[in-house]
């Protein structure tokens, strides 16, 4: 028995029921081991929570990142893949873990922490994206939060939604109005992207 047994359980748990279903009975009934192998991993149950955090950021968040990073070319095919995520086969138990969490956060601190940080990671790889395609920092910063909110809401509302659009019309919809030129402040400036 691993930790990451111990974590795939004690998630599988936080996803079927809460965090307060994650007790040291009921992992052990659901592995069919012992306490003493959880106590070979860890010490107390906050740590077990705690490695579990770390591995919804490591796996739904740097992991992704790298994934997208290394799959080809860069700028706004990184924008369409990350987009085209909620759409996939895996992409609805990921958002059950995703809400799990995010409900789990809305009362303890712990969580919070770790989906304020994983937030941070993610608004900056969009803004990253926004950069690259020349928006000047406070542009790329705005198109990042709404590019993060389209793809967190894509993830809750295909499942009971998503046959409004066909998922290559959502996503070149919500490509073309956030590589739309940035509208003209009244003196003139503007922060849409360079042209070359």
């Amino acid at each position: 028995m691993t930790e990451a047994d111990w974590v795939e359980a004690a998630i599988d748990i936080l996803v079927d029921e809460n965090v307060r279903g994650i007790q040291l009975h009921k992992l052990c009934d659901r592995l069919g081991v012992t306490k003493g192998s959880f106590y070979w991993h860890f010490k107390k149950r906050s740590d077990l929570l705690a490695a579990m955090l770390n591995t919804w950021r490591s796996r739904m968040t740097l992991n992704v990142i790298r994934s997208v990073t290394r799959a080809g070319p860069g700028g706004m095919e990184r924008l369409r893949h990350l987009l085209a995520l909620p759409r996939r086969p895996k992409s609805q138990a990921f958002a059950a873990i995703e809400t799990s969490i995010r409900d789990w956060a809305r009362r303890v601190e712990m969580p919070r922490k770790a989906i304020w940080e994983v937030d941070q990671i993610r608004m900056s790889f969009f803004e990253q994206i926004f950069r690259d395609h020349g928006f000047d920092e406070t542009e790329a910063r705005k198109r990042s939060y709404i590019a993060y909110c389209a793809m967190m809401g894509d993830s809750v509302l295909h499942k009971t939604l998503g046959d409004q659009v066909a998922e290559q019309d959502y996503i070149d919809k919500v490509m073309e109005l956030l590589t739309a030129p940035a509208a003209t402040t009244p003196d003139g400036a503007t922060s849409s992207p360079s042209q070359p």
